[in-house]
């Protein structure tokens, strides 16, 4: 075998490597990428469900354990809004002023919706993922519709017993038609807001 057919046959073999060093690279850019907005969106809809959770919390005094009362409560029921009427004078407050007769009270109501949703929060969500309350529960970008875990119950803490939820789901729930073979993410991994064991309401993403 001559020297100029061996370099036509190793040529298209240099191509091929150079051109997988230069693509590996690019694929894991690219995944990352992909991974880190999809991961954003999914915060962006757990931190909707906690909002959804904590206003159903300060009207019935508990967290909901199931998307079906949350969604109720989101689409069709209202909450009461509370006015002064009057101006309360700098050197007493607000309950003093109201045992005098200087100012009185008068509840208004508005939707839920409107209440847990207002324009401001709107403008600063992630604008990628649409707000559609009736798929408050589905795990965005999940091909098979898989469903966020949920629940709430209480437990005590400090002998003081505390309303607490959870509402989570897990990396691989979100990534289903990505290849994340050998991309060093933990496909098990939770994503999560509220605890069970803890009483708190913030996410595990490091807020």
């Amino acid at each position: 075998m001559n020297q100029k057919l061996i370099s036509r046959l190793l040529w298209p073999v240099i191509f091929f490597l150079g051109y997988m060093v230069v693509k590996s690279p690019v694929n894991q850019i690219l995944f990352e990428k992909a991974f880190n907005e999809r991961k954003a969106d999914v915060i962006q809809k757990l931190v909707d469900i906690r909002s959804v959770q904590v206003a159903y919390k300060e009207k019935n005094k508990v967290y909901a354990g199931d998307f079906n009362t949350l969604i109720d409560f989101v689409k069709n029921d209202s909450i009461a809004i509370i006015k002064a009427i009057g101006e309360v004078p700098d050197s007493i407050t607000e309950d003093q002023a109201l045992k005098l007769g200087i100012i009185s009270r008068d509840s208004a109501y508005i939707s839920a919706y409107e209440s847990v949703f207002p324009a401001e929060y709107i403008q600063n969500r992630v604008s990628r993922i649409a707000l559609n309350i009736d798929e408050l529960a589905l795990v965005p970008y999940s091909e098979s519709n898989k469903l966020f875990k949920i629940e709430s119950g209480n437990i005590e803490k400090g002998k003081v017993v505390v309303q607490v939820f959870e509402v989570s789901t897990d990396f691989a729930s979100f990534m289903d038609g990505i290849d994340a073979d050998n991309k060093g993410i933990n496909l098990q991994k939770p994503l999560m807001v509220g605890s069970m064991v803890e009483p708190k309401i913030n996410g595990n993403w490091g807020e």
